[in-house]
């Protein structure tokens, strides 16, 4: 009792400080309170057994709330990030050693949810960075001690959720205030991602088998292709963040084939990727993206040339064959040089 009520004094006598000749010191009174109250709910559930875990975890969630509000209406990047490295230790520090993923996700999503509204009006890199890292890396320690195959429909939906709300959280501000994106937030979408997709991977590697994580990189294509549309619809001027977006797009894409069939088809899905980026410099008048997009076909016609045509035609076929099994490797290969040379007839 003692400790809630200096923390509490603690913050109130921050707020009043704050803008002043003191403002540095309110702050620094703010975040000590805010640990203060940390502790003081975790010393309640795990060192004296005053309350049980369920009031505890909703009395640190509205101690993270408030260190929301105070951070956005003081515009103090402190008291937010001091909140959210708070938010994130409680699933710590009132762990049972229990598994419960739909409880610990759907707390880490609504951190994620608090962060995304503070990044509508705050452009603070550091708390999104800091959301994510500790999301997907109390998500990875969550699965690697807990997950069985079994509980994939659980994780993996909110797996998918953590990967679009972070993406939202590092675009938004530039959307809305319609700032041109800095290199960190190229840095935080590829991050963002990159770790859903090493997540994503194993989750249905383990569940259905590799070749379905075709699936996976063909969504992951569907959304920033999405997102691409979106931003030539609506002429949004930010050519730093729509470069980005093409080239996650082409590079999910990309890897669809290889992933769902084997490495035979890389050349197909090359030029796919190829005339997507020429379409794209023509919309755009980008001769980066053009100049890029010959590089790519010149690295279709060399693997075409000189690695599949060998390939396909260095044995004859059996004379017994069956003409389904026939059609097949007709179709097969109708396929594999038809959208290369198609492609290249398009561009």
């Amino acid at each position: 009792g003692m400790s809630l009520l200096t923390g509490v004094g603690m913050v109130a006598g921050g707020i009043r400080l704050l803008g002043r000749k003191y403002h540095l010191i309110g702050q620094g009174l703010i975040g000590g309170g805010l640990a203060t109250l940390y502790f003081s709910a975790f010393a309640a559930v795990n060192l004296f057994h005053l309350i049980t875990v369920t009031p505890g975890f909703a009395l640190m969630a509205f101690i993270t709330f408030s260190a929301g509000v105070f951070a956005v209406r003081f515009d103090s990047i402190l008291i937010a990030v001091l909140g959210i490295i708070g938010g994130f230790a409680t699933p710590i520090m009132l762990s049972t050693g229990g598994k419960n993923f739909p409880a610990l996700f759907s707390y880490m999503l609504l951190l994620g949810f608090g962060i995304l509204g503070i990044s509508h009006k705050k452009h603070w890199h550091l708390l999104n960075g800091l959301g994510m890292l500790c999301t997907y890396g109390l998500g990875f320690a969550a699965i690697e001690k807990h997950y069985v195959t079994p509980d994939f429909p659980i994780v993996m939906p909110f797996i998918a959720a953590f990967f679009v709300l972070y993406s939202a959280a590092t675009m938004i501000y530039n959307l809305v205030s319609r700032e041109k994106a800095t290199l960190l937030e190229l840095l935080g979408l590829l991050i963002n991602a990159g770790a859903f997709f090493a997540l994503g991977n194993n989750l249905v590697a383990g569940a259905y088998g590799a070749k379905w994580v075709g699936v996976l990189s063909l969504s992951l294509a569907a959304f920033y292709v999405a997102h691409v549309y979106v931003f030539l619809t609506r002429k949004l001027n930010d050519r730093g963040l729509l470069l980005s977006l093409t080239g996650m797009a082409t590079f999910f894409l990309t890897i669809t084939l290889p992933l769902v069939l084997s490495s035979e088809w890389i050349t197909a899905s090359w030029a796919v990727q190829a005339i997507v980026m020429l379409w794209l410099a023509g919309k755009l008048d980008s001769q980066f993206l053009q100049h890029l997009s010959y590089l790519i076909y010149l690295l279709v016609m060399i693997r075409f040339c000189f690695l599949d045509m060998g390939r396909q035609f260095s044995h004859a076929m059996p004379p017994n064959m069956l003409w389904r099994d026939y059609l097949g490797v007709l179709v097969e290969r109708v396929v594999m040089f038809g959208i290369p040379l198609a492609s290249l007839a398009s561009a």
